[in-house]
C-alpha cells in the first residue's frame, strides 16, 4: 500500500508573481484642485437656499458624504481610499475650528476640502 502512493504522479504547481501595486499610477494619482472644485460646486448646488434644521443636519451630511466619495472616484483615483467627512452647523456668530489627523505619504495621500455658508448654516467638508 506504501508503495501505492510513492507511484502517484506529482501534480505541477504553477507560481505566479504578485500583481499588485502598491503605488497609483500617475494618470490615476488624486487630483486636488479638480477635487476641490468639484466638491465647492457640489455644496453650491445642494446647500444653495437650505436653513439649518438640527433634525435634518445628520441626514444631510451623510447625503453629501456619499454623493461627494462617488463623484470624486469618478475623476479617475479609483485605486485610493478615500474618506470623506462633511460639518454642517447653525450660523450664530461662533467661531468653529475643524481638524483632523492621519498617518500620511508624502509620494501618494493628498486632500482637498471646501466650505459653504448662506444666512442659516455652514457646511465644510473635507
Amino acid at each position: 500500500m506504501a508503495d501505492d502512493d510513492m507511484m502517484m504522479p506529482m501534480e505541477k504547481v504553477t507560481v505566479v508573481e504578485n500583481s499588485y501595486q502598491l503605488r497609483p499610477a500617475d494618470e490615476e494619482k488624486f487630483k486636488s484642485a479638480e477635487v476641490k472644485k468639484l466638491v465647492s460646486q457640489l455644496l453650491e448646488e445642494s446647500l444653495k437656499g437650505k436653513k439649518y434644521d438640527a433634525s435634518e443636519a445628520a441626514t444631510l451630511s451623510k447625503e453629501l458624504c456619499t454623493t461627494i466619495k462617488s463623484k470624486v472616484k469618478s475623476t479617475g483615483c479609483s485605486r485610493h481610499k478615500l474618506v470623506v467627512q462633511v460639518t454642517i452647523g447653525e450660523v450664530q456668530g461662533q467661531g468653529v475650528r475643524i481638524s483632523s489627523r492621519c498617518l500620511w505619504d508624502v509620494e501618494t495621500d493628498n486632500h482637498a476640502s471646501a466650505s459653504f455658508q448662506n444666512t442659516s448654516l455652514y457646511c465644510v467638508a473635507m
